[in-house]
C-alpha cells in the first residue's frame, strides 16, 4: 500500500489486491512435508545434460535433442517451445522469469513466463556460453570475441570486440559486472556501462568465484590441479590498472564445484570431501559430503557433474547423485541420495525444491528442505536482484549547475546527441550521463515551488521526447522515475508518455506503475483524460505480455475495471477490449499452478 495522507485507496483497488492474494494463497509450499519421494514426476522425452533453469517458481528444461519446456513447480507443464530450429543448452533467466534461448543457426530470442516469444536477434551464429542477465534486467550476450549489451525488451546499448574469443562462461560478479576469461589469457571484467578492466593470466581457470570484502571486491580463479590465485578489484586505481593478481591458497584435491557468498566461499572436492574458506584463504570448516568415500560414495566427481549453492540458507554440495546441506558453519543439515543418477546436475530452488532430470529421461521433483530464504523477495517473483546500477538516481549530469541548458538551442543539441548514440547501439559509458540529464529535464519542477506553469523552463514536446529516449534506454530502474513523474506532473500529454515509455521498457516487477493507473484513473477523479487511460492500458499489457502471470493476472483486472468507466468514450473502451483480447489469446489470463 502506499502511505500518503493525500492518497485515498478506492474500494476497486482494495478489491483487486484482495482478489490477487487469494489467488496466490492456493498453493502453500512452504506447509509442503519433507520427503524423499517424488512430489511429481513426469516424462520428458529427452535426455537433459545441462542445469535446469530455475526462477519464479517454475523450471525451464532444454534436451539433447533442442527442445525447450518448461513446468510448474506443482508440476503442471506451462509451455513447450519452438526455437525455430534446435535450441543450444545455453540458456539464462531473468528476474521477471523471461527466458532466453538460441538456435543452432544463431536466432537469438526472450520468451515470457508462457512461453511466448517477445524479441529476437539474430546474431549470426549460436551463442557458446550462456548469456548474463544484469541487475536492472539487461542482457550480456557473447559470440566469438564480441560481446553486446541489450535491454529486456531488446534494444541495443552497446557492444565491444574484446580481440580475443571467450574461452570461460561468463559469470556476473558482486558488483553487477561481467567476468570471464579470453583465448589469449585474458581475465576481463565488464560493467553494465562498457567499462573494461583486464589483466593477463598464465592459463585458463576451472572456475572462478566473486567475493565481497567490505569495500573491496575480488575473484577467487581455481585451476584443475588444485591450485587457486586471487585477483582484487581496486576502484580508486587508474583506469586500466584496477586489477591486480596474486598466489593464493592451494586446494587439498581438485576442484569439482564452488560458491561464495560476501566474503567466504564453499568448494566441493573431487574426492567428496565439502571446504569453506574466509577471504583470507583461511579453512573455516571441512565436511564430507554424499559423494566421499566415507559417505558411501564414489570418492570421484566430475567437474561437469556439481555445482553449489552458498545463499542465507547455507551451504548445497549437488551433484548428479545428491545433495548435501550444511549451515555456514559448518553443520551437515541433510543428505539427498537419488535412487536414479541424473543426466546432469539437478537444480535446486528458493523453495527448497529439487529438479532431478535422470538418465532414463524422467524429470523428478523432491521437496527436500523446508529452510526458507529470507532475503528481500517480490510478491510476484521471488528474491529481487543482488543491487542496484543506480540508474533510478544517478549522479548529477555535467550540465546540472549551467543554467544555459535551458536555451532551445542547448536543449536540441542535447537531444541529438542522445539520440544518435541510442540509435548507434553504442550508448555505453555515457548511459549514467545521459540518464541524469533526462531526469534533470523532465523533472526539473520537482522541489522548485518557483516554476512557472505559464513559461516552463523545459516545453512539454520537449520532455515528451526525452521521456521517449529514456525508454529506449530501457533500466528497468528508471521506472520509478517515470512512475513518479506520472503521479506529479500536472501536463496529461507527459503522463501519456511515461506510461508509454513504461510500455516500451517492458517490465515492472513489482506492479507499481499499476497502482499510479489505478489510482489516477478513478471514477472519482474528474479529470480522466481518455487518452491517458488508452495509453495506461497499453503501458499494462506490455507489461503483461512481458513478465506473464502472477503480475498478468492482476493487470487483466485493472484493464477490465478501466472498460468500466463511465467517463470513458466507447471507442476508447473498445481498443481496450483488443488489448484484452490479445493477452486472453496469449493464455494471459491463466493462473499458476
Amino acid at each position: 500500500m502506499i502511505k500518503s495522507s493525500k492518497l485515498i485507496i478506492t474500494a476497486a483497488f482494495i478489491f483487486i489486491a484482495g482478489a490477487f492474494s487469494s489467488a496466490q494463497d492456493r498453493i502453500v509450499f512452504n506447509q509442503i512435508q519433507v520427503g524423499a519421494a517424488p512430489m511429481w514426476e513426469t516424462p520428458i522425452g529427452d535426455t537433459i545434460r545441462g542445469v535446469p533453469h530455475l526462477q519464479a517458481s517454475s523450471v525451464v528444461l532444454v534436451g539433447e535433442g533442442g527442445n525447450v519446456k518448461s513446468f510448474f513447480m506443482s508440476g503442471t507443464p506451462l509451455w513447450d517451445f519452438n526455437a525455430r530450429g534446435t535450441a543450444v543448452p545455453h540458456i539464462a533467466r531473468s528476474y521477471e522469469a523471461a527466458t532466453y534461448v538460441c538456435s543452432t543457426e544463431g536466432l537469438f530470442m526472450a520468451v515470457n513466463r508462457v512461453g511466448r516469444e517477445l524479441w529476437r536477434l539474430d546474431l549470426g551464429k549460436p551463442v557458446s556460453y550462456s548469456p548474463v542477465v544484469g541487475w536492472d534486467g539487461r542482457v550480456f550476450i557473447t559470440v566469438d570475441s564480441t560481446v553486446t549489451c541489450r535491454t529486456a525488451s531488446g534494444h541495443p546499448l552497446w557492444t565491444l570486440d574484446l580481440e580475443s574469443p571467450v574461452a570461460f562462461a561468463p559469470i556476473l560478479d558482486r558488483t553487477g559486472s561481467v567476468a570471464t576469461v579470453l583465448q589469449n589469457m585474458d581475465f576481463v571484467k565488464i560493467n553494465q556501462f562498457s567499462y573494461t578492466e583486464r589483466i593477463r593470466l598464465n592459463r585458463v581457470p576451472v572456475m572462478i568465484i566473486s567475493l565481497n570484502e567490505g569495500e573491496q571486491q575480488s575473484y577467487v580463479l581455481m585451476y584443475q590441479n588444485g591450485e587457486t590465485e586471487k585477483i582484487v578489484f581496486n576502484n580508486s586505481a587508474a583506469e586500466g590498472n584496477k586489477l591486480t593478481r596474486s598466489n593464493f591458497v592451494r586446494l587439498p584435491a581438485p576442484p569439482a564445484a564452488s560458491a561464495g557468498l560476501a566474503d567466504k566461499f564453499a568448494v566441493t572436492l573431487r574426492d567428496g570431501r565439502t571446504l569453506c574458506y574466509d577471504a583470507s584463504g583461511s579453512v573455516l570448516w571441512t565436511r564430507n559430503s554424499h559423494e566421499a568415500v566415507e559417505e558411501r560414495g564414489r570418492g570421484s566427481v566430475d567437474i561437469n557433474q556439481a555445482k553449489m549453492i552458498f545463499d542465507e540458507r547455507g551451504v548445497y554440495a549437488i551433484t548428479t547423485r545428491g545433495v548435501s546441506a550444511f549451515t555456514a558453519e559448518g553443520r551437515r543439515r541433510f543428505v539427498h541420495k537419488l535412487s536414479v543418477e541424473c543426466s546432469g546436475v539437478p537444480g535446486f530452488s528458493d523453495e527448497g525444491i529439487l529438479y532431478a532430470c535422470g538418465n532414463d529421461n524422467v524429470l523428478r521433483v523432491f521437496k527436500i528442505d523446508s529452510k526458507p530464504r529470507t532475503v528481500l523477495q517480490s510478491k510476484y517473483y521471488g528474491p529481487e536482484p543482488e543491487g542496484r546500477y543506480g540508474m533510478d538516481n544517478p549522479p548529477h549530469s555535467p550540465w546540472y549547475d549551467d543554467s544555459s541548458r535551458y536555451t532551445e538551442d542547448n536543449q536540441n543539441n542535447a537531444y541529438r546527441q542522445i539520440e544518435a548514440a541510442i540509435k548507434s547501439g553504442q550508448l555505453g559509458k555515457n548511459e549514467p550521463v545521459y540518464v541524469a540529464y533526462i531526469m534533470e529535464m523532465v523533472g526539473f519542477f520537482i522541489g522548485s515551488p518557483q516554476t512557472s506553469a505559464v513559461r516552463p523552463l523545459v516545453r512539454p514536446e520537449q520532455r515528451i521526447r526525452l521521456i521517449n529516449l529514456l525508454a529506449l534506454i530501457g533500466s528497468r530502474e528508471t521506472i520509478s522515475f517515470l512512475w513518479h513523474i506520472f503521479d506529479r506532473d500536472p501536463e496529461p500529454s507527459i503522463r501519456r508518455a511515461c506510461a508509454d515509455a513504461i510500455g516500451v521498457i517492458g517490465v515492472d516487477p513489482t506492479g507499481r506503475s499499476f497502482y499510479s493507473y489505478n489510482y489516477l484513473l478513478t471514477p472519482n477523479n474528474p479529470n480522466i483524460d481518455p487518452q491517458l487511460v488508452l495509453a495506461a492500458s497499453s503501458s499494462i499489457a506490455n507489461i503483461c505480455r512481458f513478465s506473464g502471470p502472477p503480475l498478468a493476472n492482476e493487470g487483466i483486472r485493472i484493464l477490465r475495471y478501466f472498460t468500466n468507466l463511465p467517463s470513458v468514450p466507447n471507442v476508447v473502451k473498445a481498443q481496450i477490449r483488443a488489448e484484452l483480447d490479445g493477452l486472453f489469446n496469449d493464455g494471459l489470463d491463466q493462473p499458476l499452478y
